[in-house]
């Protein structure tokens, strides 16, 4: 994830990581990553505590989407697979600034992104390449 004027930051906190990603001087992205304890997604109340990093908790919008179904075949699968979690996916609106988050399943960690920023870039990131880097 890295690019020309971006540097990050992380800040060890009990269990987690929290790393803070500059651009341009400029907070744009945060990721929360479980590094000690159970390898699994955050409770509720623990994304409370994450979401009240950018603004109230209660602020923010969710959405939880199942992943899709995957294709029927007429082949006998060899394993059982076990459903993958759903993700939820966030976003909060706020002094004409849109910040989008996501927690993928139950994968331990969560990442939130402002995609855009007056006088920068836009940032276009995907769950593939943050899962690859932070998770």
């Amino acid at each position: 994830m890295t690019a020309q004027g971006e540097k990050a930051y992380a800040y060890p906190q009990a269990g987690d990581d929290i790393v803070v990603g500059f651009f341009g001087d400029v907070a744009r992205y945060l990721a929360v990553i479980r590094e000690r304890g159970p390898k699994t997604g955050f409770s509720l109340a623990e994304m409370s505590s994450i979401l009240a990093l950018n603004a109230p908790a209660d602020r923010w919008k969710s959405e939880t989407i199942a992943p899709a179904a995957p294709a029927k075949s007429s082949k006998t699968p060899r394993k059982t697979v076990s459903p993958a979690s759903p993700s939820t996916y966030y976003t909060l609106s706020d002094n004409g600034r849109q910040i989008v988050g996501w927690q993928p399943g139950d994968k331990p960690f969560v990442f939130f992104l402002l995609p855009s920023y007056p006088g920068q870039q836009h940032i276009l990131l995907n769950e593939w390449q943050i899962a690859r880097a932070v998770g």
